[in-house]
């Protein structure tokens, strides 16, 4: 017996790429890309483990591949991009171990991690928003009830933006916060909307000084970045620690970049001040002048 089949060649011009949590669906695998890791949604499963480990204070987060919890009817998961929301005093509800804590369905209390999307927006885990800023030393999150609090970084968190510059910093500075590195406590990369020399008053200002030390002997930066200036705060009088590091960006071939439009650079915080007391001595004198 011949057997004859009919394909139906009608083009088809729908095709819904953005699936679980609005997130984009991979055509060939079949998983949804999660900006951290990929999901499998007919397996209700990450396909790699979860990058910060989850907390022991919480075990349903151990299972480093299981989706928010395993709980999926009352929490998302759609960044991975973290930021612990630190407090002051410790009331074993609210507030532990220098951690803000939110209660949640289920009645247990979680520590609050605010986030950004793609488009820098910054939310908690109960889709509370918040503003970020960064005055050069820390950076604080500001919540739409009046609340304010400084933030923590998550190491092994994927990189979190919308942060703008704080205290003496403009909101020309736009930082995204990512991994640092040992004896650090915040890194990010910057633009600012404005020139080199408007930059280095703004930085000026915040207690960063112009450091010729770094540009001499710092050669590992020098070949990392050799087109950057060096801006560092002097850090803990007589100790040096918890000093800034600031590398702004610009080609030392011509003076007119200087005058271009934006500036780039980086930042890390938290170092101790390698040239000690006579580097600050030194950044003090530059600063006052």
């Amino acid at each position: 017996m011949t057997q004859t089949f009919t394909y139906d060649c009608t083009p088809r011009f729908v095709h819904f790429v953005y699936k679980f949590t609005g997130k984009e669906r991979d055509s060939e695998s079949g998983l949804d890309y999660m900006d951290a890791r990929y999901y499998g949604s007919t397996m209700g499963r990450f396909m790699s483990p979860d990058p910060l480990g989850g907390h022991t204070e919480d075990p349903q987060t151990l299972n480093r591949y299981a989706y928010a919890r395993n709980n999926p009817l009352v929490y998302t998961d759609t960044t991975g991009l973290d930021f612990n929301l630190d407090c002051a005093k410790n009331n074993g509800t609210t507030c532990q171990g220098g951690n803000t804590y939110y209660k949640d369905a289920n009645g247990d209390y979680q520590k609050t991690v605010i986030k950004s999307d793609d488009k820098g927006n910054l939310s908690d885990q109960s889709g509370n928003k918040y503003s970020g800023t960064f005055d050069g030393k820390n950076v604080s999150f500001a919540g739409a009830d009046g609340s304010k609090s400084n933030g923590s970084w998550i190491q092994g968190s994927s990189e979190t933006k919308g942060i703008t510059g704080g205290g003496e910093l403009s909101n020309k500075f736009q930082f995204t916060f990512s991994d640092h590195g040992n004896g650090q406590a915040l890194h990010a990369s910057f633009t600012y909307g404005g020139t080199f020399n408007q930059a280095q008053s703004e930085l000026e200002k915040a207690g960063y000084s112009f450091s010729a030390l770094d540009g001499l002997f710092n050669l590992r930066k020098d070949f990392a970045h050799p087109n950057a200036e060096n801006f560092r705060t002097p850090g803990d009088p007589g100790t040096g620690r918890n000093s800034g590091h600031l590398l702004v960006e610009h080609p030392l071939s011509s003076l007119l970049p200087r005058y271009s439009v934006p500036t780039t650079g980086s930042v890390h915080t938290g170092e101790t001040n390698p040239w000690g007391s006579v580097g600050a001595a030194i950044q003090h004198l530059e600063h006052e002048q």
